[in-house]
């Protein structure tokens, strides 16, 4: 069953503690950095900060295709204006929640309102997940590895090793997982059955409850698998595109911190700039902050600097540029097509 609509009280304040941890770490960059909020825009090249805004854009309209591609492979034809709907719904529950684990219950919801089985919309989220994983593990892996061949004498830190190293392992795990049950969806059966039979969860819910759940579960699982039946059939050029578009989605969170860089004037080779772009979505990528708020602000200025590719004075300024164009140009956008699509909900 899709997930209900979200109540106003518990949206309001994730919105508040996103904003405000977001808010302190922002202002504490600009303050001990010494620079004037006032002063930002003044600071970069317009036209490269245009640049960073159109790559931030197109990144929506890829998102909204390659969920438009997978939703045909599975048999559903999905608009692309739902599809880009759905894209910013999910973009702003993940900014509001813990682990940005609330972007994909929503866009489930959201499939099953146009029409999509609840086990059809389980697979699509679960083959756009998997594709994401893939991507950023690829690059993760291949980044580094690429810039040790040609470049020896530029290493990352030893702290910025690590944090990649327990990124790729993070997730390398969920990626396994999300594999595992793509390949086979029973396991989530047995899982869900023996998680069932503990006592403690058999404490909290009744036996009525736990039946009527897994009953629905079963059948998801059964929807599911159907729909990985009808994926492994597919047009192996269509799975080829989707696999380009997660990839490309990457490539272009990671281009626009390069962007800001040389608009401050600060010509970073652009492979650095990747390699330790892609060191920091691996190490946050379960911050446990809602949307990682004030986690990605702090985590981007510190691996940035201790890489040496910004100077402390523009650090301030670099971050908040980022965080403006990543993170609150989604939150406000996203925010208020979800005001729109909840509200016409309830009419």
């Amino acid at each position: 069953m899709a997930k209900e609509t979200p109540r106003r009280t518990n949206v309001w304040r994730s919105i508040f503690l996103a904003v405000g941890f977001s808010a302190l770490a922002i202002s504490l960059l600009l303050y001990f950095t010494h620079t004037n909020l006032s002063s930002l825009f003044s600071l970069v090249n317009l036209w490269y900060f245009l640049g960073a805004l159109a790559l931030i854009l197109l990144n929506w309209v890829l998102e909204a295709e390659r969920l438009c591609a997978i939703s045909n492979l599975l048999g559903y034809k999905l608009l692309f204006s739902k599809a880009f709907q759905i894209v910013l719904v999910g973009s702003f529950f993940a900014n509001i929640t813990p682990f940005d684990t609330g972007g994909e219950p929503f866009q489930l919801y959201l499939l099953a309102k146009n029409g999509v089985g609840a086990g059809k919309s389980a697979a699509i989220i679960m083959i756009k997940g998997i594709m994401s994983a893939l991507a950023r593990i690829t690059l993760g892996i291949g980044i580094p590895l690429w810039l040790l061949l040609i470049k020896r004498a530029w290493q990352l830190p030893i702290g910025l090793n690590t944090a990649l190293n327990i990124g790729i392992i993070i997730y390398g795990v969920a990626t396994v997982f999300m594999l595992l049950v793509s390949w086979k969806p029973q396991f989530l059966n047995h899982l869900i059955q023996w998680l069932f039979s503990r006592k403690l969860i058999q404490r909290i819910f009744s036996r009525e409850r736990l039946e009527a759940l897994g009953s629905k579960i079963t059948g998801g699982v059964n929807e599911f698998r159907e729909s990985m039946h009808s994926l492994a059939q597919a047009d192996k050029k269509t799975i080829l595109l989707i696999a380009i578009y997660s990839l490309l989605l990457w490539v272009i969170v990671l281009t626009v911190p390069a962007l800001l860089l040389w608009g401050l004037g600060v010509y970073s080779p652009l492979s650095q700039i990747l390699a330790v772009g892609i060191v920091f979505y691996l190490a946050s990528a379960y911050a446990p902050t809602p949307g990682s708020s004030g986690v990605a602000e702090a985590g981007f200025a510190t691996i940035f600097y201790t890489a040496q590719l910004v100077p402390y004075p523009l650090l301030g300024v670099f971050v908040t540029l980022w965080r403006l164009l990543t993170y609150y140009m989604s939150f406000l956008i996203g925010g208020l097509v979800s005001l729109f699509s909840f509200s016409k909900k309830k009419r």
